[in-house]
This record gives structure tokens, sequence and C-alpha cells, in this order.
């Protein structure tokens, strides 16, 4: 007994070291919803408890998060994450959900603010049933058995649920791919579906990692932009200075007037014989003269 109080007396005083708070990483969170889908996989039949669980660790995982994760968590609990069980049609499809969430197991999310292929003048039924039948392998391959996060609309944009709590109620809302990337947007920007504005959801966007990629392309689309114009710029500012250049007059200079004055000098300098004396012609005597040259010596002799 006197060991166990000593040993007692030693823990109490031993300083307790301080607990500190886990930082998970929202990576933790992706891998959470992956595992989730996996053991959903792996054992069908406890389809929602497994996705009770998935979400919850979802949740968890930015519990505690640094406080650059603040906006990541608002955004978070405001969604809910689901596994896709079964696509019904082209803009519908089922999941598992508690009957914790919304009191049935079985819920069919509709896609909001789009409609389905209109048929149109033109085609024929068997063309616009193709098209429909496109659009739903379009939904399919995005969503089935897939991990999503959905957010019902408000609610006086729900239709009525039955009252059978075995059937399937409808939920409206919008839908995002564990990524972040907004399936409702998606389907409608590749023709799958009609755009039908029939309420406001400020999230109606690609969030979380498909988000970022955006803006990160955004930024770099700037930059390029940016230094496109900074380029087009400096060639106009070139182009400027060298029409600036050439308006300008051109001015005689010092080098100009030198050469003048030496032109000059070479001209007087030969002009007076480059200072050598004139050389007198030898008078040929014997030579014949003219007849007008006979008249100006008579004149002279006189």
């Amino acid at each position: 007994a006197r060991l166990a109080l000593t040993r007692g007396a030693r823990l109490l005083r031993t300083p307790t070291m301080a607990v500190r708070p886990s930082r998970r990483p929202l990576s933790l969170l992706l891998l959470a919803s992956v595992l989730g889908a996996l053991s959903l996989a792996e054992e069908p039949v406890a389809e929602p408890a497994a996705e009770l669980a998935a979400d919850a660790a979802a949740r968890g995982a930015v519990e505690g998060a640094p406080e650059e994760m603040d906006e990541t968590k608002k955004l978070l609990a405001q969604l809910t994450i689901g596994m896709v069980s079964e696509v019904v049609d082209e803009r519908t499809f089922e999941i598992r959900d508690a009957a914790a969430k919304t009191g049935r197991k079985r819920i069919h999310i509709r896609l909001g603010n789009v409609a389905a292929p209109k048929k149109g003048a033109g085609p024929s039924e068997e063309q616009h049933q193709a098209r429909v039948g496109e659009s739903k392998a379009a939904l399919e391959k995005l969503v089935g058995k897939q991990m999503i996060w959905w957010k019902a609309a408000p609610d006086e944009h729900q239709p009525p649920k039955p009252d059978d709590l075995e059937a399937a109620a409808v939920v409206i809302g919008d839908v995002w791919m564990i990524d972040g990337r907004h399936v409702n947007s998606m389907l409608a920007k590749l023709g799958h579906l009609e755009r039908e504005e029939l309420y406001n959801e400020e999230l109606a966007r690609d969030i979380l990692t498909a988000e970022a990629d955006v803006q990160k392309k955004k930024a770099y689309k700037d930059l390029e932009e940016a230094l496109k114009e900074s380029d087009k710029q400096k060639r106009k500012e070139a182009e400027e200075r060298v029409k600036e250049e050439k308006m300008k007059p051109e001015y005689f200079g010092m080098a100009g007037w030198f050469g003048l004055g030496t032109l000059g000098m070479i001209v007087v300098a030969a002009l007076c014989n480059f200072g050598r004396p004139a050389q007198k012609k030898n008078k040929n005597m014997n030579k014949k003269r003219g007849p007008c040259e006979k008249l100006w010596m008579k004149l002279k002799g006189a």
C-alpha cells in the first residue's frame, strides 16, 4: 500500500504534457470518403451505417483544422455526403440515407435548376429518346456508384413526400462530385440538360479542389493576358520612339562645318594655283598671225 501511495504521489508531481489539437488536412476528408465508398461496395447490406460513418469521418476530418480551414468547414456544414446506388433517369439518382437524417432509407435526388432535354419540332420521337438516353448515360458516368455531396433546394421547391416510409422521397437540389465539381452545371454546359432557373443557390458552382483548379487556371490566363498586353504596349512605345527619331530635324553639327570649311579651302587653293607662280608662255615669233591679230598689232603700234 505504501508503494502504491508513493507511485501515486510521483504521478501527481509529474507535469502533464499539453495536448495539441489535431491538424488534419483536407486530404483526410477525401480519404475518408474513398474508404467509405470501398466499404459500401464490399458490404451493400450495411450501406446506411457505412455511409453515416463516412459522413461522420468526413466532417471529423476538419475538426481542429487550422484557421484557414474555417471557410471549408462552413461550406461542408451545408452539404450532405452520400453514395449513389442507382441512376433513375437523366437527372435523378437514388442514394441510401440513414433514417436519422431524413426519416427515409431511400432518397431520389433530382438535379435542380435544370430540366430534361426538350423534344422540339425537328427531331423525331426516336431521336428524342436517343438524346434522353445519352443524358442518362452522362449522369451515370459522372455519379454512378460514386460518393457525392448534395444540398437540398428550399422547401417551397420540394415535391410532397409519399406517406409510405418505404417509398423513395424525391429531393430537388444541387449535387457535387467528391472533388467539388458541380454536376448540375456540368450536364447543362455539355448540353445533356436544359437550364431552368427555379431557385437561387449561392453554391451552384465548382467548390473545394475543383474551385481551386478553376481559380488557378483563371490566374494563369489573367497573367498571360497581362503579359501580352505589356508586350503590346512596349512594341507600341518602341514604334513611337522610332517615329519621333525620324521626325527630329538633322542638325549640321561640327563635323559638317569642318567638312564644308575643308572643301572651301580646297576650292580657293585651286583658284590660287596652290600658291605657285603662273608660268609665262614662250611666244613663237615665226607663227603666222591672223587678220585680226595683224590689225591689233597695227593699232597697238600706232
